[in-house]
């Protein structure tokens, strides 16, 4: 595997996973605000998280093909 595959699937890896911290600093924004948890803006947050959350899923999968010692290191090192 070239250092050039390693670097996309890291950056995927931290990509999703600022998506995932975007969309739940949202949703508290949206609920400290007063936001109703049965409005459609917070439904489509909801949905919004689903889906960042299934990305960030995927990413992190996708770091299982690294070898287990360079995983090691990029989970010791965040």
């Amino acid at each position: 595997m070239t250092q050039a595959i390693k670097a996309r699937l890291i950056k995927n890896f931290m990509d999703k996973k600022a998506a995932t911290q975007a969309n739940t600093d949202a949703v508290k924004a949206f609920l400290q605000a007063g936001g109703s948890v049965v409005s459609p803006e917070f439904q489509e947050l909801l949905q919004e998280r689903e889906e960042a959350y299934f990305q960030w899923n995927n990413a992190l999968q996708s770091l299982k093909v690294l070898p287990a010692e360079e995983r090691m290191v990029f989970f010791g090192n965040m």
